[in-house]
């Protein structure tokens, strides 16, 4: 995560440029009557107490002790944080992020004319909160019967750890609205809800009990029977199907209007908790919200599809040994992860029809490593949404529609990938798509020795980096939030 703390270096010098000739901390702008209502409505839902920024801005004083960082950070940008680039499709919310030349000339005068607090009786807003959940229907809260103590059941630093929710449903419901609340965000990685319905209902029941309700380790997916019944579960590779998910970053909380994920009369929800050890360890009780409405109610369903690319990343050139061979990485997914998760590296091969062949033996230092996977839509669809996933190394990424054609279209691009700031981005018009038309994801990596992941004060060797289930992994992942036509 971008810390304003890192930036307090722009000086007054740099700000006095910015200043309105003439502007003094009586006649210039003050906190209270013109800057608060600019944080309060852009920042202050993260930075807020409690919120996942590093810091607060929701007081006079605590926007004076970061007013170089702020001037900085959102004349580059920076923030407040919108990743997708210009692009990107026209997406939901990129409005509510950025902003107007005439806020930042404000901020700008404001910090240089010495960040003045003005009046408190001129202060008219209110600091945004989190990103709630809004629109009709009724909340459930759900979470684990008790806390659970992360540990690292295979070695290394990552548990996956699946908890049994039950929403007791008695009819079927649409589900508007997910807000994930993990307890520990230091060490939670991410969060999947999936509904486990019929005899994944019943597995998910089984595999709880034998456990004594604790859960359990969940590495490469809920550990359900696969089920490819349905017509889109094999772009979930036979996984349950998803109702919402939280990563770093996550803001968006309610789908778009008139649309809802359908949870079964009687299922369960299996949340899966990917926890990262790197930081200091405590018990966590994460919990999910959800909103529902009658499935009566006129919505359109959305179903989430997964498109994941290879991830074939070979050790810098000039560097060898066995932790820079293929073979190693697979035994170190096998030992940590079990079979199943280090079998994927051959699986997404096989589906994205590549080789070995396809990828560099070794990269010069700094040289990005890129992998694609094309989707071929089978059926009529339309897409309403679209996200992107990769780890510590990820430095782009892609998802574009009907790649070298006339008709390209970029969904979503990354182009500065932050592991910290991810999230849905729903279109802000809907995109219909069917056979003939191909889905592609597309990434690069970084895999220099400049470039590996910091395990506590200690930069991690250089090694071979395959798809996995670790933080330290990586993966390359595109997904959809689509409605059959």
């Amino acid at each position: 995560m971008r810390k304003l703390l890192l930036v307090g270096a722009f000086g007054a010098a740099a700000l006095g440029a910015l200043v309105v000739r003439g502007g003094t901390a009586a006649s210039g702008p003050t906190y209270n009557r013109d800057v608060a209502p600019i944080l309060d409505a852009k920042c202050a839902s993260c930075h807020r107490i409690g919120g996942i920024a590093p810091f607060s801005l929701t007081t006079a004083a605590d926007a004076k002790a970061h007013a170089a960082g702020i001037v900085r950070m959102t004349r580059t940008g920076l923030m407040p944080p919108w990743m997708p680039g210009p692009d990107s499709a026209p997406l939901v919310g990129r409005s509510r992020r950025r902003l107007a030349a005439p806020q930042l000339a404000t901020l700008a005068r404001w910090a240089a004319n010495g960040a003045p607090a003005g009046t408190p009786a001129d202060r008219r807003s209110r600091p945004a909160s989190g990103a709630g959940l809004s629109g009709p229907g009724r909340t459930v809260t759900l979470a684990p019967r008790r806390a659970y103590l992360p540990h690292a059941p295979g070695g290394g630093i990552d548990d996956y750890h699946c908890f049994v929710l039950d929403p007791k449903l008695k009819r079927n419901a649409f589900v508007t609205g997910a807000l994930i609340e993990p307890q520990r965000t230091g060490i939670v990685h991410h969060v999947i809800l999936y509904e486990a319905a019929g005899a994944q209902a019943a597995a998910a029941t089984r595999l709880n009990a034998a456990a004594g309700g604790k859960g359990w380790s969940c590495f490469g997916g809920p550990g359900l029977p696969v089920d490819i019944s349905g017509p889109r579960s094999l772009s979930r590779l036979g996984q349950p199907p998803w109702i919402a998910a939280w990563v770093p970053g996550h803001t968006t909380n309610t789908l778009p209007n008139g649309t809802g994920v359908l949870l079964h009369r009687g299922a369960k929800i299996v949340m899966q908790v990917h926890y990262n050890l790197i930081e200091a360890v405590g018990p966590d009780r994460s919990r999910a919200r959800l909103r529902l409405r009658p499935a009566t109610t006129r919505l359109t369903r959305l179903q989430t599809e997964l498109i994941a690319a290879p991830v074939e990343l070979p050790c810098p050139a000039g560097i060898a040994g066995a932790r820079c061979t293929r073979t190693n990485a697979l035994q170190d997914e096998l030992v940590k992860y079990g079979a199943e998760a280090a079998f994927v590296p051959a699986a997404l091969l096989r589906l994205c029809n590549r080789t070995l062949a396809d990828y560099p033996r070794s990269v010069g230092s700094g040289t990005a490593i890129s992998t694609t996977c094309d989707r071929p839509v089978d059926q009529r669809k339309t897409i309403y949404g679209v996200a992107g996933h990769m780890h510590l190394r990820g430095r782009d990424i892609s998802v574009v529609l009907d790649p070298g054609t006339r008709n390209e279209r970029t969904l979503l691009h990354i182009p500065a990938w932050d592991f910290h700031w991810q999230d849905v981005y729903y279109l802000q018009k809907p995109v219909a798509v069917g056979p003939g038309d191909t889905i592609r994801v597309r990434c690069r990596f970084d895999n220099s020795k400049a470039n590996q992941p910091v395990v506590g004060s200690k930069q991690l060797t250089p090694r071979y980096v395959l798809w996995g289930e670790g933080t330290t992994d990586e993966m390359c992942l595109g997904m959809l939030a689509v409605a059959a036509r």
